[in-house]
């Protein structure tokens, strides 16, 4: 017989009580708020799934938000790509009717178009939405991206002001979407990049960028330079040898021909082998090379401010004068690099004032690429293409100061050879001459169209001897007037637009794909959560009654035991 004292039976009594009240009141939670728990301890393995569910859920909607606001990004970028494509599909509809035999009236009215073109595409590249530029890159600058400015230390058109960064947003495990446009061009540092506005050239007289084009169209049409024809080396420059006597022969519009023969023996081929084309030509046709030099790297003149006195300097026998040069403090990297590009600007900018006058212009590239450009290159080109050479005249410390040159004394580059009669001068005494400078760049030009074409002997000539491509039939390279030059580089960009508005059309649709992925995944989370947590509605009203019977039949039994005495238990 198991013997038990009363508070040992109270202690049970309140307990198993306790237990059944607590039961029951678990399965009215359940009735009231429709969940299978409130707390983890009531069904830790279910608990911990449904967070797990809800966290994911939680990253499923930011990447949700993500979508909607680079939606909104792309949306704005293919509106302004579209009426950018608009503004050059209109504009090549003025050039390709650009008469030159119009009366003056009509072509103000046609350089007013083109005018009014030019600046809606400067307009459009300016864009600004949600806080900054929507061409410039990576950082969104606020101001304009690009600068409609043509300085003595800048190419004609505009600069960018972007640094032709991505922006990119999470659309899924490991996955990344370019959100933004580049716009692209040339920037104050010296850099070319590429983008929606600028491409990489398919010739070397190609314009930079859409906006080079544009100034050039205009100066075309405003000073009659479109008229003509011209040709120019592909881009970029292919390896050329020496030609072959009699490979190639120049078609000219009356049907006559006229061999070409071999060049002569030197080191330059391009240069013998446009010699040789003003040679034998017939007058009208000229074959231009343009001189080129790159110099070495501009010295970072460390801590110490220097000052390029007036005459330390000569170009084509003209004066260039005093350049003040500013410290390039070592440690802070901003400002040293600020420091340099206001080196390499203010030379240049000296050297461009006297261009009219001694017929070079100067730019500017970084010496190295993905560091700091603490050092630039300066590069000197031979604005009229003639062949003739530049004589640079150095004095003191000029030599270290530009990178030009070997000594100070006298250095004449020239884009020929010796016995060159054309591209080629004497050596002058006390020069140093040097036949290889220029960068291969060759451009023929001539008052009525011509062809050059390849003889029997002659296959792949074109491209190995002058860098033309085969354009025409029976391996011939045929002229096209400046005009023509023009609206094809416009229907070049054309494509180009064209395939950067697909290009945005497509990260919409990959926006839109994900969005319905994951609409889908989150459905489904939301499912599991739901199965997880939400209780079966009628099951639990059915354990709440059969709990509520149950305690209260336990709190019946047990009053009834509690009221009998020991001597009526006994019994």
């Amino acid at each position: 017989m198991i013997r038990t004292t009363t508070n040992h039976f109270y202690m049970s009594v309140d307990s198993n009580l306790s237990r059944l009240a607590e039961e029951r009141n678990r399965y009215l939670q359940q009735v009231s708020t429709g969940k299978n728990f409130s707390r983890i301890s009531e069904d830790p393995v279910s608990a911990t799934a449904v967070l797990t569910y809800k966290s994911e859920d939680v990253k499923i909607s930011q990447l949700g938000r993500n979508m909607v606001q680079g939606d909104n990004q792309l949306a704005v970028a293919g509106t302004v790509t579209d009426q950018a494509h608009s503004v050059l599909f209109d504009a090549k509809g003025v050039m390709t009717a650009w008469p030159s035999t119009q009366d003056s009236a009509m072509q103000q009215t046609m350089i007013q178009e083109i005018s009014q073109f030019e600046d809606r595409l400067y307009g459009l590249a300016n864009t600004i939405n949600n806080g900054g530029s929507l061409f410039s890159g990576y950082q969104r600058r606020e101001t304009e991206t690009y600068s409609k400015i043509s300085t003595t230390d800048f190419h004609l058109g505009a600069v960018y002001n972007g640094d032709g960064g991505n922006i990119s947003m999470e659309v899924g495990v490991l996955q990344t979407l370019q959100l933004n446009v580049v716009g692209g061009g040339s920037t104050l540092d010296g850099r070319e990049i590429e983008g929606f506005f600028s491409k990489e050239k398919s010739q070397d007289s190609d314009s930079r960028d859409i906006f080079e084009l544009f100034s050039r169209m205009l100066d075309g049409m405003e000073n009659g330079t479109n008229v003509g024809y011209s040709t120019s080396t592909e881009y970029p420059l292919p390896t050329i040898r020496n030609l072959v006597d009699n490979e190639l022969e120049l078609v000219y519009s009356d049907g006559t021909t006229q061999a070409i023969a071999a060049t002569y023996s030197g080191g330059n081929p391009i240069a013998d082998n446009a010699g040789n084309i003003n040679d034998v030509a017939a007058p009208g046709v000229t074959a231009l090379l343009r001189a080129e030099i790159s110099g070495a790297a501009l010295p970072d003149f460390g801590t110490v401010a220097q000052t390029m006195a007036a005459g330390d300097l000569k170009i084509n026998d003209v004066e260039i004068g005093a350049v003040d040069f500013v410290e390039v403090p070592a440690g802070t990297s901003d400002v040293a690099a600020n420091a340099a590009l206001s080196n390499i600007r203010a030379l240049a900018s000296a050297i461009n004032r006297e261009s009219d006058e001694t017929g070079v212009w100067a730019t500017y590239e970084p010496e190295s690429v993905g560091s700091d450009p603490y050092e630039y290159n300066l590069v000197l080109t031979r604005t009229e293409a003639d062949g003739q050479p530049i004589t640079i005249g150095l004095a003191n410390t000029a030599h270290a100061q530009t990178g030009l040159g070997t000594a100070t004394g006298i250095t004449d580059y020239h884009p020929g050879v010796d016995g060159d009669s054309y591209n080629s001068a004497l050596a002058v005494g006390g020069h140093t001459t040097v036949f290889n400078s220029n960068n291969g760049a060759v451009t023929l030009e001539s008052d009525n169209g011509f062809t050059i074409r390849e003889s029997s002997t002659g296959a792949g000539a074109l491209n190995e001897t002058l860098g033309l491509s085969v354009n025409k039939g029976l391996d011939g390279h045929e002229t096209k007037s400046v005009l023509a030059q023009q609206v094809s580089q416009l229907e070049e960009y054309l494509t180009h637009f064209t395939a950067e508005r697909a290009s945005v059309a497509a990260r919409r649709n990959h926006i839109e794909a994900s969005q319905e992925s994951l609409d889908v995944r989150s459905h489904n989370l939301k499912d599991a959560i739901d199965n997880l947590e939400t209780v079966d509605m009628e099951e639990a009203i059915m354990k709440y009654y059969a709990a509520q019977n149950y305690y209260e039949a336990t709190l019946a039994s047990t009053s009834r035991v509690i009221t009998t005495s020991i001597l009526n238990y006994l019994r």
